[in-house]
């Protein structure tokens, strides 16, 4: 397929509801530090076109999981793929929600009703129209998500009188916090959080997610894959940049009468559909442009997971048992498959109207548990060529073990409301309430106002903190949600190298070069620093077209596969193409 529909597909699949409603959320309730959302998006594109993306092309893998039985074991494979399908689901079910929130607080429409049609339209047209049918409406939806989020941003700006008053009542609130570089890991989100925990989720990603895997291998080429990952970058962009504006304006509008203490909502995720609502009352059509856009990035992220987990459970767990499965019957499995995890998406997303917290820190407490030891053990695999299976096996699920413990940890210690940074709102407007610090919904505690000029912080409807009992908190628990992902990469890293050295490293000298990509291996490097970084592994033969650099010839290490894996690859092969 051309890398131009590929590239859009990339950046909608990546994008999701999640963007659209959940971005503009966090910048209402914790300012416009999320614009560093944005800058995240370049640094994973780069790695997957100079590592992953010829990786994936060289082996030509059917799962990115695959890779890891190659590898290391199939073990590794299986864990991983599991993983992955747990933490899809999870992912999935929840931007089925968001725009289901959307569409209740601008129809009579309940959200149950909303959750049901949405994960049913994604699981028909998935299972009926394959990985070509989500591409091109992918690309048509794109299309959508950037029309109705620029009209909700544009006329917002309008209503509140222009960019000038929007950026003045951003300030006014103390929400223009772009510049904040604290160190301390337990404060909920700033630059640095993005620029190291964010990013390495974004990574995870670009490089090792079975959606965006599919996509690179559908390109006939390295260099028409690389141009699709490139492609994607623009809209990614676009439509991030666009949603953390909208945020700001929905601040600006709602500066003096917050709706959900108003009564006007019953969650901050609903508070940009409701802003769009009220700003388009005389403009026939617009309010539904904007679930149309919601819902464009929900069906574009649900259809490429279920039509990506269908494939994985098919080659992951099925076909490497019963490798002469027929055609017929394994096109009846997949789409069986995809129906079932239909079923599952729509009853998380029923269950994500349980959650008290903003969606984005679902997704990414989740995401990031998982994402950072996946992101791990492909890592050891392609630059540490000693890394043995057991130390593959024990460094992700310590990875993810550890991640996770913490994870619930803070669930069930609960976060300092303190080190969360929620800006202040206001509701000397409505009509019904006339005070300026009021207890969070978002956090079961309080909304602190950061910029009070009085002596003692004041919260709970004006108890001073004196007088509230002190709660001890444990601060690994207290540790941000948004470094989960980095946490789980380097512990993976860690313990991956020191389990291998323990049981007996690889020889590098006979790992196969087909499987390692050297970190610096260009030619515009120095002989030596090439050599090094191949770290005793052979050079790659020049055959090989997604070379990263100029290489020497050699041809002495043919891929080892598994009788298995040859199997289930051309059977994969043929089911896609079908």
């Amino acid at each position: 397929m051309s890398a131009v529909p590929l590239g859009l597909s990339i950046s909608v699949t990546f994008i999701s509801a999640l963007t659209v409603i959940g971005l503009p959320t966090e910048t209402y309730i914790f300012g416009f530090v999320t614009i560093w959302h944005c800058i995240t998006l370049v640094i994973p594109t780069v790695i997957a076109c100079l590592y992953y993306i010829p990786l994936i092309h060289r082996l030509k893998l059917a799962t990115m999981y695959e890779y890891l039985e190659i590898r290391f074991h199939r073990n590794s494979r299986v864990l991983s793929s599991g993983i992955e399908i747990l933490s899809m689901i999870l992912y999935m079910g929840t931007t089925v929600y968001i725009p289901s929130l959307a569409l209740s607080a601008v129809t009579s429409l309940g959200t149950n009703t909303a959750i049901l049609l949405t994960s049913g339209i994604c699981t028909i047209y998935t299972v009926c129209g394959g990985l070509k049918a989500v591409v091109w409406t992918d690309a048509f939806q794109s299309g959508i998500m950037f029309v109705g989020t620029l009209a909700a941003l544009i006329q917002g700006a309008l209503v509140v009188g222009g960019f000038g008053n929007v950026w003045t009542a951003m300030e006014r609130s103390g929400r223009f916090n772009v510049f904040t570089f604290d160190l301390d890991p337990r404060i909920r989100q700033t630059a640095l959080t993005y620029l190291t925990g964010t990013m390495t989720s974004f990574i995870n990603i670009a490089c090792c997610s079975q959606p965006i895997a599919q996509r690179y291998l559908s390109c006939e080429t390295v260099k028409q894959a690389r141009i699709a990952a490139v492609v994607a970058i623009i809209p990614k962009f676009i439509l991030t940049s666009c949603a953390v504006c909208c945020g700001a304006v929905a601040y600006a509008y709602f500066e003096q009468c917050d709706p959900l203490k108003n009564g006007e909502i019953a969650k901050y995720d609903q508070i940009l559909p409701y802003m769009v609502l009220k700003i388009f009352t005389d403009v026939p059509g617009m309010a539904g442009l904007f679930v149309a856009a919601a819902y464009s990035g929900t069906l574009s992220t649900v259809s490429s997971g279920i039509n990506s987990l269908s494939a994985m459970v098919l080659s992951d767990f099925i076909l490497p048992r019963n490798p002469k499965l027929s055609s017929k019957l394994q096109m009846i499995t997949s789409k069986v498959t995809g129906v079932v995890l239909g079923l599952i998406l729509t009853v998380i997303s029923y269950l994500c109207s349980l959650t008290n917290g903003t969606i984005i820190s679902l997704v990414l407490t989740v995401r990031g548990s998982s994402g950072g030891p996946m992101l791990g053990v492909f890592t050891l695999g392609l630059f540490f060529p000693w890394c043995n299976k057991w130390g593959a096996l024990v460094g992700q699920a310590v990875g993810t073990l550890f991640c996770f413990w913490i994870a619930i940890g803070s669930l069930i210690q609960g976060r300092d409301v303190y080190y969360d940074r929620v800006m202040p709102i206001s509701t000397n407007s409505c009509p019904a309430i006339n005070a300026t610090i009021m207890t969070s919904p978002l956090l079961n505690d309080s909304i602190i106002d950061w910029n009070t000029t009085q002596s003692t912080i004041v919260y709970n409807l004006g108890t001073p903190v004196d007088s509230i009992e002190s709660k001890s908190y444990n601060n690994l628990y207290l540790i941000s949600f948004m470094y989960y992902s980095m946490i789980g990469l380097f512990v993976t890293i860690i313990v991956g190298n020191v389990v291998s050295l323990i049981t007996g490293k690889n020889n590098t000298e006979k790992m196969d070069p087909k499987l390692f990509v050297p970190i610096l291996d260009n030619h515009c490097f120095p002989v030596n620093v090439r050599r090094f970084f191949r770290f005793g592994v052979p050079p790659l033969g020049l055959e090989h077209e997604e070379k990263i650099g100029k290489m020497d010839i050699d041809e002495n290490f043919p891929l080892k596969e598994t009788k298995n894996v040859v199997e289930v690859r051309e059977l994969m092969t043929h089911v896609q193409q079908q």
